[in-house]
C-alpha cells in the first residue's frame, strides 16, 4: 500500500471525528458566526426572516438556528441565553455587511480561496456521509461496556489517599516542645491552633487536605504514606520551618465504580468502533483505486507549517503528479 495507515489515521479520520457536527469558530472576539448567504434563490417567507439590513440583506431563522447549533457544540452548551443569541445574530449581520464590500467580493474569485472553499465543502460532505452511514450504525451494548470494565479494571484504579494535618514551628526547640505534648496525649488540632506559624491551616486545626499517592511522590507524600492512620510523624525539617504531620484518615487503593465510568467507556468504545469502520471503508476504496505516490516529486513542495499561504499570483507551482482521493 502507500502508507494508508498514516493517511487513514490522520486526515481522513479527522473527518470522522467531525461527523456529528461541524463546530463554528468561537463567537465574540474571533471569526464571525459561520453562516453564508443562502445559495438557494427560492423566495423566503416573511415570517422566516429574523433580521434585515436595508433591502439587500435578510437573515433567516434557518441561518440563525445553524449558527446557534454550531455555537452550542463549540461551547458544549445545551441552551443559549438571549444575549448569546443576539450576539450570534449581530455577527451574522456584520458578516453579510462585510460581504457587500466590493473588495471583499473580489476575493471570491481568488484561486487560493476557491480551492479552500472546495476543500472545506468536500470535508463537510465526507463528514456528513460518515455521520449518516457509519456513526449512525454503530451500536455499543451494555455487555460490551461491562466486559471492557472487567477486563481493564486496572485502568480505573484509584491510588491510596491520606487526609493529613500538620503543625509548623519556627525553631526545632518549639517543635520538640509540641511533639512532647502530643506524646503526652495533647489534642493535635488544639496545638495547631495555638502554636502553628502557618496561620491559615492553624486556624483549621492544622488540616492541609487530602494527598494522593503517585508514581513520583512529593516530599510530603513520602512522609505521609509511611504513617498509619492516626499516627504522628517525627519532626520534619522543611524550608518553611519544622513540621509535625498527622495522618488523620487513610483511604486504601480501590477502583472507580462501574456506574461512575460506564458512560465514558461507552463513548470511547463508540469512537473506536466508528474509527475502525471508517478505516475499513477507506482501505477497501484504496485497494482498487490505482493510487500512486511520486515521492521523488514531493521535494518540490515547500513546507508551509505555521505560515499563511502566499497570494495566488505569488505561489510557486510544484510539478507533482500526485493523485489522491480527498
Amino acid at each position: 500500500m502507500f502508507g494508508s495507515q498514516k493517511l487513514g489515521k490522520t486526515v481522513l479520520l479527522s473527518l470522522l471525528a467531525a461527523s456529528v457536527v461541524v463546530c463554528a469558530p468561537g463567537w465574540k472576539g474571533s471569526a464571525l458566526a459561520d453562516s453564508a448567504p443562502p445559495r438557494n434563490k427560492t423566495a423566503v417567507a416573511a415570517s422566516d426572516i429574523v433580521a434585515v439590513a436595508g433591502d439587500k440583506i435578510a437573515i433567516t431563522r434557518a441561518e440563525l438556528e445553524i449558527a446557534m447549533a454550531r455555537y452550542k457544540a463549540a461551547k458544549s452548551k445545551d441552551e443559549l441565553t438571549k444575549a448569546e443569541i443576539a450576539g450570534l445574530l449581530e455577527d451574522l449581520i456584520r458578516r453579510r455587511l462585510l460581504l457587500q464590500i466590493p473588495a471583499v467580493k473580489a476575493y471570491k474569485k481568488d484561486p487560493a480561496i476557491v480551492a479552500q472553499v472546495e476543500d472545506y465543502e468536500n470535508s463537510l460532505i465526507v463528514a456528513r456521509w460518515a455521520g449518516e452511514k457509519i456513526r449512525s450504525k454503530v451500536q455499543i451494548s451494555q455487555q460490551e461496556v461491562r466486559a471492557y470494565y472487567d477486563k481493564n479494571l486496572q485502568q480505573f484504579r484509584t491510588p491510596p489517599r491520606v487526609k493529613a494535618s500538620y503543625i509548623l514551628l519556627r525553631t526545632r526547640g518549639d517543635a520538640e516542645m509540641v511533639l512532647k505534648k502530643l506524646h503526652e496525649g495533647a489534642d493535635f488540632s488544639q496545638l495547631a491552633k495555638q502554636y502553628s506559624i502557618d496561620l491559615p491551616t492553624g486556624q483549621r486545626g492544622g488540616l492541609i487536605g487530602t494527598v494522593s499517592e503517585s508514581k513520583k511522590p512529593s516530599e510530603l507524600g513520602k512522609v505521609l504514606f509511611l504513617l498509619a492512620q492516626g499516627e504522628i510523624s517525627d519532626i520534619i525539617t522543611t524550608k518553611a520551618g519544622y513540621a509535625i504531620f498527622k495522618a488523620d484518615k487513610i483511604d486504601p487503593p480501590g477502583f472507580k465504580p462501574y456506574d461512575v465510568v460506564r458512560n465514558d467507556i461507552r463513548q470511547d468504545l463508540f469512537k473506536k468502533k466508528a474509527r475502525d469502520s471508517f478505516q475499513q471503508v477507506v482501505e477497501n476504496l484504496e485497494k482498487n483505486a490505482g493510487i500512486k505516490i511520486f515521492n521523488e516529486r514531493l521535494g518540490a513542495i515547500e513546507p508551509t507549517a505555521g505560515k499563511a499561504p502566499a497570494p495566488a499570483d505569488q505561489q510557486k507551482t510544484a510539478s507533482t503528479g500526485v493523485v489522491a482521493g480527498k
